[in-house]
């Protein structure tokens, strides 16, 4: 068994953010550049063509990426919010200049809460469907996005419907671990070994994350009640009527209670805040670090994120406990 790093001797709960900390998060966002493609001009080209020049669409649209770093450092976690985002500020500009989105993008404030009512308003007032999201133009969206990412046939088995436009073989066929799987191996199993309780806090729903957890063969270190969730994150919303998604802590909270852990006790700040010295959750982006800061649990960055290893002074600003080049750096 490998040598953990020392640092990880204080806690008892780790709790890992999925993309761009496990899983690589680059399908992600060419689906989300993919769907603010076939949204802006389903009427004019085909998925065939999509498809066939998605890397030019996904540098266009993501403006070589950088788009996709900024929005994510203003706090927006789910790739179907950043597919939202962009759609959005072209559709309220009347415009599919994206470096226009990105200048408009570079003015909001650092934390993409205080931009969505407005973003939801105006793009409702200039399409005249409801422009919240989880709204109508929001959840069309999303679809399009799970049905570019899982395929026609996954699409069809998770959602029982099929999308007017189809074709699509599906992104997820190609999802890779961002470091070494047999390092990964080592890592999870130390942690496992060394009594600690592992868990998930990821923005993907439960079909999406469970594949590439077996595929890489680290299914079974994390807690039964661990695995947390975009469905997890769904229902509470469903349920109580408010919004958990990150920066929101609820899916960092979740994770650390226990998947049974009453919803409306998190939402009522109700748990065990001692609980919380002996956990570390471990992320790559803005909205991770601002929700562990919100509930006052330390924080471990690793810079494999979209913006590597430039997000470290970020991380600094926003005083991460530990920074580190990538989840290899847990074993010495």
């Amino acid at each position: 068994m490998a040598q953990l790093a020392k640092f990880l001797e204080k806690y008892d709960t780790v709790i890992f953010d999925m993309d761009g900390v496990v899983t690589s998060e680059d399908n992600y966002w060419t689906a989300a550049a993919l769907t603010v493609w076939e949204c802006l001009f389903t009427d004019s080209v085909s998925v065939r063509e999509i498809s066939d020049n998605a890397h030019n669409i996904r540098k266009q649209v993501m403006c070589n990426d950088t788009l996709i770093s900024l929005l994510k450092g203003k706090g927006v976690n789910s790739n179907w919010d950043l597919a939202y985002v962009i759609y959005a500020v072209c559709k309220i500009h009347n415009t599919t200049d994206f470096n226009l989105v990105m200048d408009t993008c570079s003015g909001f404030s650092d934390s993409i809460l205080d931009e969505y009512p407005v973003i939801e308003e105006k793009l409702t007032a200039v399409t005249g469907m409801d422009g919240s999201r989880n709204g109508a133009i929001w959840t069309d969206m999303m679809l399009v996005f799970q049905q570019w990412f899982l395929g026609d046939d996954l699409f069809i088995r998770n959602y029982n419907e099929m999308l007017k436009h189809t074709g699509k073989k599906g992104l997820i066929e190609d999802e890779k671990p961002l470091i070494e799987n047999r390092c990964l191996i080592e890592i999870f199993n130390s942690l496992a070994n060394s009594g600690k309780r592992l868990a998930t806090a990821t923005g993907r729903p439960s079909a999406e994350i469970i594949k590439p957890l077996k595929d890489f063969g680290i299914y079974d270190y994390f807690a039964v009640d661990g695995l947390i969730n975009y469905d997890h994150i769904q229902n509470a919303e469903n349920t109580l009527g408010m919004t958990f998604s990150k920066p929101h802590p609820y899916i960092f909270i979740k994770a650390m209670m226990g998947m049974d852990y009453p919803d409306i006790d998190i939402a009522n700040d109700m748990y065990d805040k001692d609980k919380v010295k002996r956990t570390l959750i471990v992320g790559d982006a803005g909205a991770d670090i601002f929700a562990a800061k919100a509930i006052g649990a330390d924080f471990c960055a690793v810079l494999t994120g979209v913006s590597g290893k430039a997000a470290k002074s970020f991380f600094e600003k926003h005083k991460a406990e530990y920074i580190l080049d990538s989840l290899a750096d847990f074993i010495v």
